[in-house]
């Protein structure tokens, strides 16, 4: 059932709190993220490799430690790969980032002409890195490890060869290298906050606030492919006598009734799928047998009685029918005729769905 709890928020994507909506951005930012953070990673493995065969006669005074370079970047790869959030994702280019500034800083050092061409390749890695930092902060952390690590034992040097304008050069480089990270990280946030907004209202009842009949449904149908033998049961309430509550106190009290009994539901719910279906009916997927779930029928009816949100008395009544397994029409169409059977039963009670055909089990004990 935990499977099914996951799967109706993957569905739902509602954001409650500060901190579901954080989780909610990074995972989005880690779906965006991943395939340019490869790529890019990919382009510095290639180009990693490329120096190191265009510079084959240094290898004799790089050494070992050159491969070891190229392995480091090769991990830094997989590690992204495999990277199922977005922490290991950023931990996966920081690797990638390291080696293959230690790899170049090598070839440079080997080159005897590292001085000239420290400046170019740094801004080279400032501004690509852009693209691909989850955030400015990590931007800023990832260049301080580019230049560190490339000007490490050469930087003084560069600026001596280079002339005093190539620090000016670095700069507009970080500069701008930044401008884009700030920019793109704008960029996603808003794409995710507005798909979020998308998905909540297709997915949410505007006005009770709980799941709609598309969202319900899709938990429903995810719970009859689960490959259980039975998903559970199936209960669907109505509001007993709605149109005489919007008659005699008006749309605007048949809407309070709504909201109230939204509420209700997905409190008595406890994390089952559940969802208004149309109008002023109601349904819930319970993982349980069926005593439980009688009792959980039973506390819904009393809690709805209990409820004092307009001038009169307010019922429910209340269809239960086990999940077919993949049927999924069948089972609401058994559970709806149970709820017509608790309609002509007296309402204010639950009826259960019998495997008789066209027929119905008399009302449990509330």
């Amino acid at each position: 059932m935990h499977a099914l709890h996951r799967k109706m928020a993957e569905i739902c994507r509602v954001v409650v709190h500060a901190g579901v909506h954080e989780i909610s951005q990074q995972r989005y930012f880690h779906r965006e993220l991943k395939a340019p953070s490869l790529a890019l990673q990919g382009m510095a493995f290639v180009g990693v490799l490329a120096s190191y065969f265009l510079a084959r006669k240094l290898f004799y005074v790089v050494g070992c430690e050159y491969l070891i370079c190229i392995a480091g970047v090769f991990l830094g790869i997989v590690i992204s790969y495999k990277a199922c959030n977005l922490r290991y994702l950023n931990i996966g280019g920081l690797v990638t980032t390291i080696f293959s500034c230690v790899g170049f800083r090598l070839l440079l050092s080997a080159s005897g002409i590292g001085e000239y061409w420290l400046f170019p390749l740094g801004v080279l890695m400032t501004v690509s890195i852009s693209a691909i930092a989850s955030d400015p902060l990590t931007y800023l952390v990832l260049i301080l490890v580019v230049w560190l690590l490339l000007g490490l034992g050469g930087f003084e040097q560069a600026l001596l060869a280079s002339g005093d304008w190539s620090a000016m050069y670095v700069v507009a480089a970080v500069l701008i290298g930044l401008l884009f990270s700030g920019y793109f990280f704008r960029l996603r946030y808003s794409n995710h906050v507005a798909t979020a907004r998308l998905e909540d209202m297709a997915y949410r009842d505007y006005l009770t606030g709980i799941p709609n009949r598309r969202c319900f449904l899709d938990a429903l149908h995810a719970a009859a492919n689960d490959g259980k033998p039975s998903p559970g049961y199936l209960l669907m309430a109505d509001v007993d006598d709605f149109k005489k509550i919007n008659d005699e106190l008006g749309h605007d009290a048949g809407d309070v009734v709504l909201r109230e009994l939204g509420r209700i539901i997905a409190a008595s719910a406890a994390g089952c799928p559940h969802g208004r279906i149309g109008g002023e009916e109601f349904a819930m997927l319970i993982d349980a047998d069926l005593a439980c779930v009688a009792f959980m029928a039973d506390q819904l009816l009393d809690a709805v009685r209990h409820s004092t949100v307009v001038r009169r008395g307010v019922t429910i009544s209340v269809g239960i029918a086990r999940v077919q397994g993949k049927a999924v029409a069948e089972s609401l169409r058994q559970a709806d005729e149970a709820l017509y059977g608790a309609k002509l039963s007296g309402k204010d009670c639950v009826v259960f769905f019998s495997n008789a055909p066209g027929r119905i089990d008399a009302s449990l004990d509330t």
